[in-house]
């Protein structure tokens, strides 16, 4: 009979090297290194965090090993597996489970048991993030529903970029509508008429965003960051859209 492979096989426990002086000195652990954790795993180790990733799979483990700065095959609902590991200790704890409801919840628990409070878990549905909330993670990352969000705007075809920074605030990346180009912003009163706020520019084949005072004039060919409700900043990317139609 084939070995079952989950988050709770006992079996699957090594260590490479001992992880403890990493969690002392801030180190951020990552558990479930598929492509949602292994991609945060590897960012966060190419800008200089020292990285604990945890993954079931041993061929996964081995991918990271040189990569981060240490790699675990283990059991992360064990809570004597996640001690040995520093998880206590770490300055952060990123769960990135993403297919096993049953132990992303259990590993949750086991971490909040060990007194670990900064904690990012991500959730596969709207079920599993009302229980990661209920069992007291204050931040759930639902990567799926954030990134259809944010393609939604684009697929619109104003706005380049689009980051939600709350349910009632983004800053999106687009172009200065013609109407405010040009002129100062100080005489445009855009928080008055359009309720949003320019916060930075960038000129055309420039390299450097700069910060977007009052004294700021912005051309056609500029790119912008705005700031302000998803209404207000979509509406306010389509404005030369409206005056064309």
């Amino acid at each position: 009979m084939n070995e079952k492979k989950n988050w709770m096989a006992r079996s699957a426990s090594f260590f490479t090297g001992d992880p403890s002086p990493l969690a002392k000195d801030g180190a951020v652990a990552v558990i479930g290194l598929g492509r949602f954790g292994g991609s945060l795993a590897r960012e966060l180790a190419e800008h200089g965090v020292e990285v604990i990733g945890v993954d079931r799979d041993e061929s996964v483990v081995a991918e990271f090993a040189d990569v981060l700065a240490h790699a675990s095959r283990a059991d992360a609902t064990d809570e004597v597996v996640l001690r040995q590991l520093g998880i206590d200790e770490v300055s952060r704890v990123v769960i990135a489970i993403g297919s096993d409801l049953e132990a992303s919840i259990l590993v949750a628990s086991r971490i909040l048991k060990l007194g670990n409070r900064h904690i990012w878990a991500k959730a596969i549905s709207e079920t599993h993030a009302e229980i990661l909330h209920q069992l007291g993670i204050g931040n759930v990352i639902s990567p799926e529903n954030d990134m259809g969000r944010r393609l939604a705007h684009l697929i619109r075809g104003h706005i380049s970029d689009f980051l939600p920074i709350d349910e009632d605030f983004v800053l999106a990346r687009t172009t200065p509508p013609v109407r405010t180009t040009d002129v100062p912003l100080a005489s445009l009163g855009l928080r008055t008429r359009y309720d949003v706020t320019i916060v930075a520019f960038k000129r055309r084949g420039g390299t450097h965003w700069g910060i977007a005072d009052r004294d700021v004039t912005l051309y056609a060919d500029d790119e912008i960051l705005v700031a302000g409700s998803p209404k207000k900043v979509e509406a306010f990317s389509e404005l030369d859209k409206d005056a064309d139609a």
